[in-house]
C-alpha cells in the first residue's frame, strides 16, 4: 500500500520541518505527498508563498514522491502539469477533465463523484489509466465522511477500475490551522488514533492514504508506512509465555472462505505448526469470549494449532487455549476481516 503526508506553504510550518518531514517520511517507504496553493489561512504573502511552495515541491521531487497538488479552474494554468498529479477541486466542467486525462495524471474528489458522472466520463473516452480519486479531508468537527457511505463510494470507484485514497487525522503532532481538529476523511477516525486510523481505513479496502495535518510526529508518520494493502492489523495483549505458541502468532494469516457462526477461522495456523515443528500443550483453557485469540492444543488431534479469533461467547473447552486477548478499543476491527483476507496481530 502506498501512503503519504501533506506538506503546505505559508501556515507557519517552519521550512526546516517541512523539508525535515519529507526526508524522513521518504526513508520510511512513503512515496506520495499531497498539498495545496489553494491556502486561505496563509500567513505570507504571494511572493514568499510561493518561494516556500517551490521549495517544497523541489524536496519532493528530490525524494522520489509523486506530488498531488489540490488545484481549481483558476489557478490550474500557474502550474506545470508535467510530472504532478493533479487532484481537481470542484468547478471543472466534464470537457475539462476528459481532455486532462489525457495529457497527466488526474484525481477526482472522491467524496462527491457519482455513478452517472464516472458513466459519462467513460463514454467521452477518458483515459482512465491517468485517473484516480481522493477523498476529502474535513476540519469541521462531526462533517467528517459516514462509513457506509465512504465504503459504497469505493466501491463505485473501483467498479470504474479507479484506485481511492484519503486522509488521516494527526493527533500528537502539529494540527493545521485554522480549526486544529484534524484533517481526516472519516468522522469514526476523528478520535482515533493516527496508528488505529491508518490500519481502519486499510481494512476497509483503501487503496492509498495519506496524513492530512501537515507536522505529524515522526512515530505518526512510521505507523502510517507499516500499514499494508487488505490486511487487517490488530492490537491484543499476549496471555501466553509458550515460546512455541508465540512465534506461531507472529505470521500472516488469512481468513477461510466459508464464515463459521462463533469464530474467525486462519487457514495457516496448521500449516504454520508443522513448519516450526513445535507442539501445542494445554493451557489456560477458560470460558471464551469476544476478542479472545485462540490456539487449539494437541488434545484436538489433527486440528492442533488451528488458530481462531472468538466472535460469541463461547464454553471452556480442554482442547482450547486462550493466547491472547485483542483490546477492547480495535475489537470493532475484527468485524471488517473478510472471506480470504489477510490479518495479523500485533502485540502490546
Amino acid at each position: 500500500m502506498e501512503t503519504g503526508i501533506s506538506i503546505y506553504a505559508g501556515l507557519g510550518y517552519k521550512q526546516k520541518e517541512n523539508i525535515e518531514l519529507i526526508k524522513f517520511a521518504a526513508q520510511m517507504g512513503m512515496k506520495r505527498l499531497f498539498t495545496s496553493t489553494q491556502v486561505p489561512e496563509s500567513s505570507v504573502d504571494g511572493d514568499n508563498f510561493f518561494n516556500e511552495f517551490a521549495e517544497i515541491i523541489t524536496a519532493a521531487a528530490t525524494n522520489d514522491f509523486e506530488i498531488i497538488l489540490d488545484v481549481n479552474p483558476e489557478n490550474i494554468e500557474e502550474f506545470t502539469v508535467s510530472g504532478l498529479t493533479l487532484r481537481l477541486d470542484d468547478g471543472f466542467s466534464i470537457e475539462q477533465i476528459v481532455e486532462l486525462s489525457h495529457t497527466c495524471k488526474i484525481q477526482l474528489n472522491a467524496s462527491t463523484v457519482t455513478n452517472e458522472f464516472l458513466t459519462i466520463l467513460l463514454n467521452l473516452n477518458a483515459n482512465f489509466q491517468n485517473i484516480s480519486a481522493l477523498h476529502n479531508y474535513y476540519p469541521h468537527v462531526l462533517t467528517g465522511l459516514d462509513t457506509y457511505f465512504f465504503i459504497d463510494q469505493n466501491k463505485m470507484l473501483h467498479d470504474f477500475g479507479i484506485s481511492v485514497g484519503a486522509f488521516v487525522q494527526s493527533v500528537k503532532g502539529k494540527r493545521r490551522a485554522p480549526l486544529f481538529e484534524g484533517l481526516p476523511t472519516l468522522e469514526d477516525c476523528r478520535n482515533f488514533s493516527t496508528d488505529l486510523s491508518a490500519r481502519y481505513l486499510a481494512a476497509l479496502g483503501t487503496d492509498f492514504i495519506i496524513i492530512g495535518d501537515g507536522l505529524p510526529t515522526e512515530e505518526e508518520v512510521a505507523a502510517v508506512s507499516s500499514v499494508r494493502e487488505n490486511e487487517v492489523i490488530i492490537q491484543a495483549k499476549l496471555l501466553t509465555d509458550d515460546l512455541t505458541t508465540v512465534e506461531l502468532l507472529q505470521n500472516t494469516f488469512t481468513r477461510r472462505p466459508d464464515i463459521s457462526k462463533s469464530v474467525i477461522r486462519a487457514i495457516e495456523g496448521r500449516k504454520f505448526l508443522k513448519q516450526i515443528g513445535g507442539t501445542i500443550e494445554p493451557n489456560n483453557s477458560i470460558e471464551r469470549k469476544y476478542g479472545n485469540i485462540t490456539i487449539d492444543n494437541n488434545k484436538f488431534g489433527r486440528y492442533a494449532g488451528e488458530i481462531q479469533i472468538v466472535d460469541d461467547i463461547l464454553p471452556a473447552d480442554e482442547r482450547v487455549n486462550v493466547v491472547a486477548q485483542i483490546i477492547d478499543e480495535e475489537i470493532f476491527l475484527s468485524g471488517y476481516i473478510k472471506p480470504n483476507q489477510k490479518f495479523s496481530f500485533r502485540f502490546i
